[in-house]
């Protein structure tokens, strides 16, 4: 697939076939996340694939707090704290299947990277491991849906008792856990983006046109 048919066909996708996902699909994937740029060249990351059914519930459900909202009244009041009618449409449809998605998945990967605590960090130049490890994350999901695999990144609320479950080493952090498969129905067109809308030149608001 070239790459920006590719761009144009990753999608969120939370529902997904029972189909097992090819072992080199998966290596392709990752293996393309390596290729992402990082912070000072270090590619401080480690992929951990969660395929033990046991362990993954435990480690879902227990470790990270996950569940799935279903209550019409809860989902509302929860989406009250939020102001931007986009955000507010995105948690109702996630909500009602955050655990569900992890759980019947037919691969969990969850992306860890190397970091100081947030509390030692003294302005963005610190952040620097954790953005190249969304760097890494993005190379995973474009190579995945060139691959006829979607998913959906998941950054978790808390992590500690994840961390704690896959002995995660001290110094680094979860970034994303990422359900991932084949998806039940192909996924919806996305809405073209105004690039002009968001692109200045020489200054902020200065028009362009391309």
């Amino acid at each position: 697939m070239e790459f920006y048919e590719a761009v144009s066909k990753r999608r969120t996708v939370r529902e997904f076939k029972t189909d097992p996902v090819p072992r080199e699909s998966v290596r392709r994937a990752l293996a393309a996340g390596l290729r992402a740029p990082c912070n000072a060249h270090l590619k401080n990351w480690r992929f951990i694939l969660l395929r033990d059914r046991e362990k993954r519930a435990w480690a879902v459900s227990q470790g990270l707090k996950a569940r799935d909202m279903k209550d019409r009244e809860e989902i509302e009041r929860f989406v009250a704290t939020f102001a931007d009618e986009e955000l507010k449409s995105v948690y109702r449809r996630s909500l009602p299947v955050q655990l569900t998605m992890m759980l019947e998945a037919p691969e969990l990967l969850i992306v860890c990277y190397k970091m100081k605590s947030l509390t030692d960090c003294r302005g963005f130049f610190d952040l620097n491991p954790l953005a190249s490890a969304w760097m890494c994350i993005e190379n995973i999901m474009l190579a995945l849906a060139a691959e006829g695999l979607f998913g959906c990144t998941y950054t978790p609320y808390e992590e500690r008792g994840l961390k704690k479950f896959l002995g995660v080493p001290a110094g680094y952090e979860i970034a994303a856990v990422i359900p991932f498969g084949f998806p039940i129905k192909e996924p919806e067109e996305g809405i073209p983006e105004n690039l002009n809308a968001r692109l200045s030149v020489d200054g902020w608001g200065n028009p362009a046109v391309f």
